[in-house]
């Protein structure tokens, strides 16, 4: 390992081909987190030296660690490939690019001969691909098109060959469809580089201070290995600042490191085996819980999740990867890209929002925030491409997560439990029959599955709106009234701003009566007899159970809002399109014993709707109502 302190200009110095490897992530920097701040270090170096103050202190901008692909060979042009810091070095060919631009447009032809050698190689006799070898920087092949570009033509060609991101007057736009990263941060060197020329007199004296600064007060410790040295171990040492690495970005190193020790074809294994995480669909940022990172991560953690049986902390991604593959020995690294393949199609449909099996299963979990069922998910799909067993555990899960939510248990043990179900459906190749079991077994508050007896009490007696979030109480609703409908029923879809509300309203003493025709005071305590005591608690007991709630929207709610259950509310309830209305409205009366009577009739629907792992039929996929 051979390092050295060096300026910009002495990197790009001689001739010399830097080369991004296939499998190193794109260009990530952007004007707002990183370019910015570089070009207010280079600007005031720049203004130190129009004012011929000596630079106190050099800027050093990290490493650039780089990996000789052969030894020396006379008559060839160098090539190195850069294991960190492309995206340092990247930035700076770009800005060296918009700066001789610059010139050009200012009459500085000097200035722009001199950056010339700084972006191009120029001796064509040692080079065999003119094409490809005539720059000194090579980006990843997503990135290496728009750099050429970039490198290469006016800036009049470029607005034209990507007029999409330009305005009419010319302008890169703010708003609206995103430019790449690497047209982004030309443009803004571009104009903020532009604006520091031209705010005072003499502007080719000004362009040569930035260029000064940039490539004379700029440094990088330059760090060149040999063979025998472990390029990701240092890799993974020197990492530090610039754009933060996901942890799939340091799996994708490590992966392509050892298929190149193992001399697998990483340009195959790039197009064939990781390409598809490369799209925008893998990077971007996801919540969940308190914690946002690419998809990718997420992505990762479930899929070790679902091959290991055992949770996997998102801060401790790489190192439990790394465990992984060494652990499960694969012949190839092909091998081992496989199980991410096989895993990706099933995360992306419990994570988006199109139609498909998984999408009910998807939307429940996503209501009810329960993600941590990802892994038994993962692994039933690999296990079997048995559609209706697939389909018949989807129904469990989604079952077994609303039962528990109604019935009021917690899900702190979820983890456990779905950890303990993913290597069941992985050992068993995905059979409906052993997690049934698995399912039937569960017992005691922290897993147990709530049986039909549970339910229909819990809809009774459980205070479910003040102990389930609205979302949740909202889908199971809507569940229970597409499962009320039946195929004579004309309205098929429900109106989107539907609110959980009560029957029997929250502050119901003004306009219903106790059962002895009594009207209890606002406090609800002043003045009652013993029996009226009791007869308050029994109503206050029934006021937010299940059997009280109901869809409305707003306007229908302010109409009927705390009034009694008089024929206008009725009518009002009645002319609903939502059955489980029609169903209040033809009560004679609404009180405690008509909300246990509702309560009984809906726990009677869910468990059609969320069946036990003791059904006598399989469970059949019900429709996505989402």
């Amino acid at each position: 390992m051979e390092p050295r302190d060096m300026a910009i200009g002495g990197v790009f110095a001689d001739s010399k081909r830097l080369v991004v490897p296939i499998y190193q992530r794109t260009y990530e920097w952007t004007p707002e987190r990183q370019i910015d701040t570089l070009m207010d270090y280079v600007e005031a170096k720049a203004e130190g030296r129009l004012a011929s103050e000596p630079a106190r202190f050099l800027h050093y901008m990290g490493a650039l660690l780089l990996i000789p692909r052969s030894g020396f060979v006379f008559g060839r042009i160098p090539v190195f490939d850069i294991v960190d810091g492309q995206q340092r070095i990247t930035t700076f060919q770009i800005a060296l690019a918009a700066l001789r631009d610059l010139a050009l447009e200012r009459d500085e032809q000097s200035i722009a001969d001199q950056i010339r050698p700084l972006l191009f190689n120029l001796d064509e006799a040692s080079m065999q691909d003119k094409r490809s070898e005539r720059f000194k920087l090579e980006p990843t092949r997503l990135d290496r098109s728009l750099f050429r570009e970039l490198m290469t033509m006016p800036l009049a060609a470029l607005q034209e060959a990507y007029a999409p991101y330009f305005t009419q007057a010319g302008q890169l736009r703010k708003k609206g469809v995103s430019p790449p990263k690497p047209l982004a941060a030309w443009w803004y060197i571009r104009e903020r580089s532009a604006e520091f020329i031209d705010e005072a007199d003499n502007p080719g004296m000004r362009l040569r201070a930035l260029l000064e600064a940039m490539l004379q007060d700029m440094h990088l410790i330059v760090i060149t290995l040999a063979e025998t040295d472990d390029a990701q171990v240092i890799f993974e040492t020197l990492n530090f600042g610039g754009e933060p690495l996901a942890a799939m970005d340091l799996v994708r190193n490590d992966v392509f490191h050892r298929a190149a020790r193992n001399n697998e074809n990483i340009e195959d294994l790039m197009d064939t085996g990781w390409a598809m995480f490369e799209t925008p669909f893998w990077k971007e940022r996801a919540t969940q819980g308190r914690i946002t990172k690419p998809r990718m991560d997420f992505f990762l953690a479930n899929t070790l999740a679902a091959e290991t049986g055992k949770e996997t902390l998102l801060n401790e991604l790489y190192a439990a990867y790394k465990r992984y593959s060494t652990d499960r020995k694969y012949p190839s690294v092909e091998a081992e890209l496989q199980v991410l393949r096989k895993h990706a199609p099933t995360y992306r449909a419990l994570v988006s929002s199109e139609p498909g099996p998984l999408a009910r299963l998807a939307y429940a979990l996503e209501v009810f925030e329960m993600r941590t069922a990802y892994p038994l998910v993962f692994a039933l799909n690999a296990a079997t491409s048995d559609e209706h067993a697939r389909q018949a555990v989807y129904r469990l899960i989604e079952s077994y997560v609303v039962r528990r939510a109604i019935c009021g248990l917690t899900p702190k043990n979820y983890n456990t439990t779905f950890l303990r179900l993913a290597t069941i459906a992985r050992e068993s190749g995905g059979s409906l029959e052993a997690l049934r079991i698995a399912f039937t077994e569960f017992s005691g508050s922290s897993n147990l599955f709530p049986s039909d007896q549970d339910l229909s009490q819990a809809f009774a007696t459980k205070s479910a709106y003040e102990d389930i979030p609205r979302p949740r109480l909202r889908h199971i609703f809507r569940e229970l009234e597409f499962e009320s409908r039946d195929e004579y029923d004309e309205v098929e879809g429900l109106k989107p701003d539907l609110e959980i509300e009560h029957i029997l309203p929250q502050t119901w003493y003004e306009h219903w009566p106790l059962p002895d025709g009594s009207n209890a005071p606002p406090d609800l305590i002043y003045g009652l007899s013993d029996e009226q005591r009791t007869m308050v608690e029994r109503r206050k007991a029934v006021v937010h159970v299940l059997g009280n709630l109901t869809l409305l929207t707003k306007p229908a709610n302010i109409e009927v809002l705390n009034y009694a259950f008089d024929p206008e509310k009725k009518a009002r309830l009645h002319a609903s399109l939502l059955r489980l209305n029609q169903d209040v409205a033809a009560e004679s009366r609404w009180d405690e014993q008509a909300i246990v009577r509702r309560a009984q009739r809906l726990a009677e629907l869910a468990i059609k709707v969320w069946p036990t792992p003791n059904t006598t039929d399989d469970p059949v996929a019900l429709p996505a109502h989402t």
